[in-house]
C-alpha cells in the first residue's frame, strides 16, 4: 500500500459515533494546494492604486474592529452581500457566541466567582482572539468584494495585510473552482492556526483564563456554541459544547462541525432569518428572552448587555508571524473531509442546565 502523509493525521481525527464524515478533497488537489502555497512568490510591485486601495481597507477594518458588537454586524452585512462566501455567516453565529461568554463573566454567577482582576483578564483574552481574527480576515473579504465588483484581483496585497500565504493558494483556488467548503474550512483553518501562532503560543496568555476554561467546560459546561433556530420563540438551539481549547487540530475539527451544523437545511433557513431580525446585544436575552434579562430580574437569570459591562478596549497588533512557515503538508488534512454531527441539539440540555439555575436563584 502506498505512504500517505495524511493517513496518522487522519487516525487523529477519526469521526465519531456521533460524526459523519464525507468527502471532500483527494489527496492529488490538496497536494496541489500545498505546493502552490509553498512555492516562492513572484516580488510583489504595489502600484499606486494598490497603496490607495490598501489604505481604503486599514481604514474601513479599523472603523469596524471597535468590539464583538460592531465586528457581528460587519460579518452579517458582508454575508447579506454575498452569500457564497458561507464563512462570513458561520463567523456571525460564532461571534454571538463570543459576546456571550464576555458577558457571561459579568453575570450574577461567574461575577461571584472571579475577582475583579480574573475577569478583566479573561475579558482580555476573549476580545483579543475575537479582534485578531476579524485584522486577519476582513482585509481578506473585502479583497473578494473588490474583485467581485471590479474583476480585477488584488489579492496580492494580502502580504501587506499580513495574511498567511496559505491563503493565497485558498483564494486563488476558490476564484477558479467556486468550492464553498473548501474556503470554509480553509478559513477555519487559518484563524485558528493564527490565534494558535500569534496569541496562544506567541503571548501569554493572561491570568486566570486556565481557571476560567476549566470552571466552564469541565464544571458548568456553560462553555457551548448555540445556533438558535426555528420558527417561533422560544427558539430551539442547535451547536456543541466547547472542549480542548489549547489544541488547535480540536478546534479545527470543531469548527468544521459547527459549518455542518449552521448550513444543515432543517437549521440554517431559520437560523439565518434569527440573525436578521435579532439584532446582536451580547446578552443572551437576544435569544431566549423567557428565561434571560438585560436587567436583573428575579425570575431571570442576568444578561447584561456587552456595551453596559464592558469598554472598547484599545486596539491592538498581533505578531505578524506567519503560522503556515515550515508546516508539513499534514497540515492540510481538515480539506479532506467535511464533518456532520448526526446529533446537535443543545435545546434540552440547555432547558434543563437554565431551569436550575432560575430555581437556585429564586431560592
Amino acid at each position: 500500500m502506498t505512504f500517505s502523509p495524511f493517513h496518522k493525521f487522519l487516525n487523529l481525527i477519526k469521526p465519531g459515533n456521533n460524526d459523519h464524515a464525507r468527502p471532500l478533497l483527494n489527496e492529488k488537489s490538496i497536494c496541489g494546494l500545498y505546493y502552490r502555497a509553498i512555492q516562492e512568490p513572484a516580488p510583489i510591485v504595489y502600484f499606486p492604486q494598490d497603496l490607495e486601495l490598501y489604505e481604503r481597507i486599514v481604514m474601513k477594518v479599523r472603523d469596524a474592529n471597535l468590539n464583538n458588537i460592531t465586528r457581528t454586524a460587519c460579518y452579517i452585512d458582508f454575508f447579506k452581500k454575498h452569500p457564497e462566501i458561507q464563512w462570513s455567516f458561520l463567523a456571525h453565529m460564532v461571534s454571538r457566541n463570543a459576546g456571550y461568554h464576555m458577558t457571561d463573566i459579568r453575570n450574577n454567577l461567574l461575577s461571584h466567582v472571579l475577582s475583579k482582576k480574573e475577569q478583566k483578564a479573561i475579558f482580555s483574552f476573549l476580545e483579543l482572539c475575537n479582534s485578531a481574527i476579524f485584522q486577519d480576515v476582513y482585509p481578506q473579504l473585502l479583497l473578494y468584494e473588490q474583485w467581485k465588483n471590479t474583476g480585477h484581483s488584488s489579492f496580492h496585497l494580502l502580504k501587506k495585510f499580513n495574511v498567511s500565504i496559505f491563503m493565497n493558494s485558498i483564494w486563488n483556488d476558490f476564484l477558479t473552482t467556486n468550492n464553498k467548503q473548501v474556503l470554509t474550512i480553509g478559513l477555519i483553518m487559518n484563524e485558528q492556526h493564527m490565534i494558535q501562532k500569534r496569541i496562544l503560543t506567541d503571548m501569554k496568555k493572561p491570568i486566570g483564563v486556565e481557571e476560567w476554561l476549566f470552571l466552564l467546560q469541565d464544571r458548568l459546561e456553560f462553555a457551548s456554541i448555540l445556533f438558535p433556530y426555528g420558527n417561533q420563540s422560544p427558539f430551539s438551539l442547535a451547536g456543541l459544547s466547547v472542549s480542548h481549547f489549547e489544541q488547535v487540530k480540536r478546534r479545527i475539527l470543531l469548527g468544521k462541525k459547527l459549518y455542518g451544523i449552521l448550513f444543515h437545511h432543517s437549521v440554517f433557513p431559520s437560523a439565518y432569518s434569527f440573525a436578521i431580525n435579532h439584532s446582536h446585544s451580547g446578552s443572551r436575552a437576544d435569544y431566549w428572552p423567557h428565561i434571560y434579562s438585560k436587567e436583573d430580574k428575579i425570575n431571570r437569570l442576568y444578561s447584561p448587555t456587552l456595551c453596559s459591562v464592558w469598554d472598547n478596549m484599545p486596539s491592538f497588533t498581533p505578531s505578524p508571524a506567519d503560522w503556515f512557515t515550515d508546516q508539513p503538508i499534514e497540515v492540510m488534512a481538515p480539506l479532506m473531509t467535511m464533518m456532520m454531527p448526526y446529533r446537535f441539539s443543545m435545546t434540552r440540555k440547555w432547558k434543563a442546565l437554565t431551569s436550575l439555575l432560575v430555581k437556585l436563584k429564586r431560592d
